[in-house]
């Protein structure tokens, strides 16, 4: 089934599911209790070594990382300045650096660019944002969500975590080119490919269609990040490094995705403002295709 058509029916149902209150808040950290744990693990274990890395595909990484930098340090400073709360900020420095590259960029990126743009593509999310999801990712989510925190603690959590774990072994998989059985990668396939559908249910339980209004501002911004500021920086930076007009076009389409659907998950998993954060992902999806195509004109 097209993806996009995937996300529009799980978001609806979990919306329904909301309104007729079938299920509430404690479904929805189930739900995403049920992605980081086991669907999300799994989309690593069988994604991850099906990639191939040379010299020639630096581009994608290196922007993916240096995009991913500016925006946390840009946000980070803004939320300073702002004097926005720990769970605000949290939310954002994960919400705001990660795209959803993988599951809605990959596609987008096929259907706008055609089918040679998606190596790049898949580099971009696999070695930039998704490797930042399991790394960064955890450690904003443990040193922002609440509790004590220490060196000691985050590292702890962050070889215990679940997805984390999966990416070591991913990258032993890769390293030293261990097929799969057929029974264990077709489960493989069949779990990560429930990843998206229980997230956006998650997310349709979760978002609120209006927005409190103490985080009408820092929504506003937050789109302006994901859409505009990223992919402008991602434009600059590539344009530096240099590359082929069609690996320029791909990362500046990738850094210009919507928010992450794992990252809101985790977000959400951790108390990181869950309302905004199911906010920023539930509404960058239909505003995010309308500015990648203004993207897509503007570095053709």
């Amino acid at each position: 089934m097209n993806p996009f058509v995937v996300i529009a029916l799980t978001l609806a149902l979990g919306l329904v599911l909301q309104f007729t209150r079938v299920a509430g808040e404690r479904a929805a950290a189930r739900l995403n209790a049920y992605v980081i744990n086991f669907a999300l693990p799994c989309l690593i274990l069988y994604e991850m070594p099906r990639l191939t890395f040379d010299a020639t595909a630096l581009l994608p990484v290196i922007t993916a990382w240096a995009v991913m930098v500016l925006t946390a340090l840009l946000v980070w400073l803004v939320a300073h300045l702002a004097h926005w709360s720990r769970s605000v900020t949290g939310c954002l420095l994960l919400l705001m650096p990660l795209g959803n590259t993988g599951f809605v960029g990959i596609p987008l990126i096929d259907a706008l660019v055609g089918t040679d743009g998606v190596g790049y593509a898949i580099l971009y999310d696999q070695f930039g944002t998704f490797l930042a999801l399991n790394t960064f990712g955890i450690v904003i989510a443990a040193s922002f969500g609440g509790g004590k925190s220490s060196v000691g603690l985050i590292a702890r959590k962050i070889i215990t975590f679940p997805p984390f774990i999966s990416l070591l072994l991913a990258l032993m998989v890769l390293l030293f080119d261990i097929p799969y059985p057929e029974v264990a990668s077709q489960f493989l396939h069949w779990s990560a490919a429930t990843l998206v559908p229980v997230v956006m249910v998650a997310v349709g339980i979760s978002w609120h269609l209006q927005l409190e209004r103490r985080h009408i501002k820092v929504f506003a911004f937050g789109l302006g990040v994901l859409l505009l500021i990223k992919p402008l920086m991602a434009w600059k930076i590539a344009g530096f490094i240099g590359g082929d007009d069609l690996a320029l076009t791909i990362v500046v389409l990738e850094a210009g995705m919507p928010a992450m659907i794992s990252a809101g998950a985790l977000a959400m998993r951790y108390d990181l403002a869950p309302r905004l954060a199911a906010s920023l992902v539930g509404y960058s999806l239909p505003v995010g295709l309308l500015s990648l195509f203004f993207w897509r004109a503007v570095v053709a």
